[in-house]
């Protein structure tokens, strides 16, 4: 076969196959991002499995049923600063929902940055339900690889 004629297969597999990408970059999922180093990249895993994302979606919307407190927002700590919570694809992502920061039993929704006059301010809930949810995504993240069992221990340490 000749270089030109594998090129022209190529690119007819990928106008096929262009459908099935766009369905998939479509698709309802979560970015869960373990806030755990400073000076190198948060673990991150990408939850897109149906039955997982009705489990986070349920524990979220517990959490997120408690009474909300504004204030200043912590400021960052070295090590274990909680779960970031983003939706990507689908119609929740395009609803554009806030991140959300997951520690312990509290639920962090940053309502707006730090500047040079006044702190970052946070919508915060505390509820069981946080937890619960927390400790869901730590496992989460264990069973796909992105937190090994040190790395582990010392999140929950930090809790």
């Amino acid at each position: 076969m000749s270089q030109r004629s594998l090129k022209t297969l190529l690119a007819g597999l990928l106008l096929m196959a262009a459908p099935t990408f766009a369905l998939a970059a479509d698709a309802p999922g979560v970015k869960i991002t373990y806030l755990v180093y400073s000076g190198r990249p948060d673990p991150t895993i990408t939850v897109t499995d149906a039955a997982a994302l009705r489990a986070i979606e349920t524990r979220l919307a517990d959490a997120l049923a408690a009474p909300a407190q504004s204030g200043a927002a912590p400021d960052p700590v070295l090590g274990y600063n909680g779960i970031l919570i983003e939706h990507v694809g689908g119609s929740s992502a395009k609803a554009k929902p806030q991140p959300l920061v997951i520690k312990g039993r509290q639920v962090r929704i940053d309502t707006a940055p730090a500047t040079e006059l006044k702190s970052a301010t946070a919508s915060t809930r505390t509820s069981a339900a946080a937890g619960d949810l927390e400790a869901m995504l730590l496992k989460l993240g264990q069973k796909q690889g992105a937190l090994d069992a040190t790395t582990l221990n010392v999140l929950l340490d930090g809790r």
